[in-house]
């Protein structure tokens, strides 16, 4: 789209009998400049790039800095972060006055705010607008004659309540993008990751580093084999090495976020990729215990199957990958098990906060 963007630009400043010559070509030039670069950024959190999108919505939901961007665009993402700031402040209040422990969900209040922001419909949003936006997932009940208010997340309540409240018709686009961005934050439309074939474990084999020893190898190896075969699932962790006895895909209690595959979550595929390949489960913890284990490194000592952490602004850590050596552009390429991808997941994602190396892989 931006391509086709840049083609329109070129024709109106091309064109000296067009509207250039009514309204100045300056002006032009900045209306679509503006259009170009939010456009870019829309594209971006909904391109079917590599987590590209995943990442900026987790970090506008999670509150972490982005700084990526720079002018309209920054300034865009400046505007939904103050928002969704104004939104956390409301949904605290309002979570204060439920009683038997209700709160609202977040993902849900929070997701659709950013969907609605990345559509054509987005807003200026101000403390009377986060006041109405949270409002929208309450419903008035009657428990003993007596009127409460408790949390709603039926869609159809909420569209409703939404284009009331903010006086308003939800375009079915943005209702689309809404529960986009909500189904990606809770792990359910990541989109499908599919097996890797023998033709890209070799490509992915071959690309690792010469020198390489056979059981940094062997760690990439038994990653890789994983992709697309171990659902995501909050808390889960492996009986045992190997995927004979774990039941990966098997129906079970849905987790927090309602996943009801067994599977693991980020550490607890480190654990188990270490596990199959060494014998060693690392204690079979979580990122906090596993980053007790290593030593920190530069990217430049990094080596396939040494461990990358994200950590949040506290210097909590959130998430862990597995190093698998660099493609043909020299990024890159992690193997972990992702959330907004459901599974265990090959990409070349960017937002670590550090790398580090396991005590045990010193000098191996």
């Amino acid at each position: 789209m931006s391509v086709k963007l840049a083609k329109l630009l070129a024709v109106f400043v091309g064109n000296k009998d067009s509207t250039i010559g009514k309204i100045g070509k300056g002006a032009v030039i900045a209306i679509i400049s503006l259009f170009v670069a939010i456009t870019v950024l829309i594209g971006a959190i909904f391109s079917d790039g590599i987590n590209f999108n995943q990442n900026i919505v987790t970090d506008l939901f999670e509150g972490n800095p982005i700084t990526e961007f720079q002018g309209e665009q920054a300034q865009f993402i400046n505007d939904v972060q103050h928002g969704l700031s104004l939104i956390d402040t409301k949904m605290n209040e309002t979570n204060q006055t439920f009683t038997n422990g209700a709160t609202l969900n977040a993902y849900q209040v929070k997701g659709y705010f950013i969907g609605l922001m990345f559509s054509k419909q987005k807003m200026n949003f101000d403390e009377n607008k986060g006041t109405l936006w949270v409002k929208s997932f309450t419903i008035e009940s009657n428990e003993n004659e007596v009127k409460k208010i408790v949390p709603t997340s039926v869609n159809s309540t909420i569209y409703s309540h939404l284009e009331s409240n903010l006086s308003m018709t939800l375009n079915d686009d943005t209702r689309e993008a809404m529960e986009r961005v909500y189904g990606g934050l809770i792990g359910n439309n990541g989109g499908t990751v599919t097996t890797l074939s023998k033709e890209e474990m070799d490509k992915l084999l071959k690309s690792l580093p010469e020198g390489t020893s056979e059981l940094r190898k062997n760690i990439v190896l038994q990653a890789g084999d994983a992709v697309g075969k171990i659902p995501y699932y909050w808390g889960g962790a492996a009986s045992c090495a190997g995927y004979e006895g774990n039941h990966f895909g098997t129906v079970i209690t849905p987790d927090y976020k309602g996943r009801n595959r067994k599977g693991l979550d980020c550490s607890h595929f480190v654990d188990w990729v270490y596990w199959t390949v060494m014998n060693n489960n690392l204690g079979n913890t979580n990122t906090t215990g596993q980053i007790k284990m290593c030593k920190k490194i530069s990217a430049g000592e990094l080596l396939p199957g040494d461990l990358a952490f994200l950590m949040d602004r506290q210097g909590n850590t959130t998430h862990v990958g597995i190093y698998a050596g660099r493609n043909e552009k020299g990024e890159m390429v992690w193997i972990h098990e992702n959330s907004h991808d459901n599974n265990v997941a090959v990409n070349t994602v960017s937002y670590w906060s550090g790398y580090y190396r396991l005590n045990i892989m010193e000098g191996r």
